[in-house]
């Protein structure tokens, strides 16, 4: 019997949009491949693509114990009754309850994605201090399964889960994940007409909104024709979201434009010269490298999630993290300066290939799979619990009520 695959993640369309692809890897592989979600948009697309899909309920955000244990529950009772031999969790929520679950049900192996530590390790206010002083604790506590990896997106990750007692070097891994299509994303000449900077992100203050707004302010001030747009929506979720009505206060200004949530990134890059992200930290900034692959140079900020990217002076610039000055110096010496555009963006691609293409990410994954599935035996199930993997329990409804 071929082994059995089951990906977990709290947002099927965001497993659309950038994992879906080592799914597809997997089934190529011969891995009986499923996957576990909410059931939320990009679900049907899940469906449509040929993987078995099961619906799970998991909140974003805190949303109170009794929600957070049906997560918990949702998680377990799946793994006793599917029995994979490994579980690729993918996001902070699935991890953590995750992990627990396939202790509990005796999952062999486990892949734990941590795509970004997020606003846990980049806010100070008291409320997020007071969350970390439980969830550190916690986390360390769930995540004891005794084979498994936990893989950052880059270095610094890994360094401070490392600092903070939540990993070790034994059972960690950094894969620039999710890799990026080199061919939905080719190699573009630049639009005619005036300089076009794009931010494409989901519109939080930590994405550097701020400072690209001003930056865009202090060139126009300069005389520096240059048009700049902000590419995204809110997250209501996300405790540092900007409202709609914040975005369309920037775009009276003048300063910038906001082209609101695009599907099509490509189209997006055709129409622009630059890519920029000025963020605070990333996992790993996917649009660098979809930008990157499409010969766009970079202007991003020197943190985690973005300096593995940019080689600094090469294939685009790095500057100082909230620092709207050293932002629209950088971007002002692209803007005026085509061919150096140009040259940034063929290096940009080169580095794309060589490192963060589907094709790497893809064989980095399958070589972890294999190792793990060929370890050490699986964790004995808990006999307290071995009723669930008979029990006839009532499914998860179809369309599950997104909370």
């Amino acid at each position: 019997m071929p082994k059995k695959i089951l990906f977990v993640v709290n947002n099927p369309l965001f497993f659309v949009q950038q994992h879906l692809h080592l799914a597809e890897a997997a089934r190529a592989a011969g891995y009986d491949t499923h996957v576990a979600a909410p059931d939320w948009e990009g679900a049907d697309t899940i469906r449509a693509a040929g993987f078995a899909f099961h619906p799970i309920r998991m909140p974003r955000g805190a949303n109170g114990p009794i929600k957070e244990l049906r997560a918990l529950w949702d998680q377990l009772r799946l793994y006793m009754q599917l029995r994979p031999d490994l579980v690729h969790h993918i996001t902070w929520k699935s991890i953590f309850y995750g992990t627990f679950a396939a202790r509990l049900a005796g999952i062999k192996a486990v892949v734990n994605v941590n795509t970004g530590l997020g606003f846990l390790f980049i806010d100070d206010s008291r409320k997020t201090s007071r969350l970390r002083s439980f969830l550190f604790p916690a986390y360390r506590l769930t995540i004891a399964h005794p084979n498994r990896r936990d893989v950052f997106l880059n270095e610094d990750d890994h360094a401070d889960m490392r600092a903070h007692d939540m990993a070790d070097d034994a059972t960690t891994e950094v894969i620039p994940y999710p890799g990026v299509d080199m061919d939905e994303f080719p190699a573009m000449p630049e639009p005619d007409g005036v300089p076009t900077v794009v931010l494409p992100a989901r519109m939080l203050w930590h994405k550097g909104v701020g400072e690209f707004v001003e930056a865009a302010r202090l060139l126009r001030q300069r005389g520096v024709d240059a048009r700049f747009a902000l590419v995204g929506d809110p997250d209501p979720g996300n405790p540092v979201s900007l409202t709609k009505e914040e975005l369309e206060a920037f775009a009276a200004s003048g300063d910038v434009a906001w082209w609101g949530y695009q599907t099509d990134m490509p189209g997006v890059f055709a129409k622009a010269h630059i890519v920029a992200l000025p963020s605070y930290r990333e996992g790993l900034g996917k649009v660098l490298i979809e930008g990157a692959s499409c010969t766009r140079p970079l202007v991003a900020t020197d943190v985690p999630g973005c300096r593995e990217v940019i080689r600094d002076g090469v294939n685009g610039f790095l500057v100082p993290a909230q620092d709207a000055e050293a932002l629209a110096e950088a971007l002002g010496k692209l803007i005026q300066d085509a061919p150096l555009r140009q040259q940034m963006g063929q290096v940009g691609r080169a580095v794309v290939k060589a490192l963060f293409s589907n094709e790497v990410i893809q064989h980095r994954t399958l070589d972890l799979y294999h190792r793990l599935l060929h370890d050490q035996p699986a964790p004995r199930r808990k006999r307290a619990l071995l009723f669930l993997s008979k029990a006839k329990l009532a499914p998860i409804p179809v369309r599950a009520r997104r909370f």
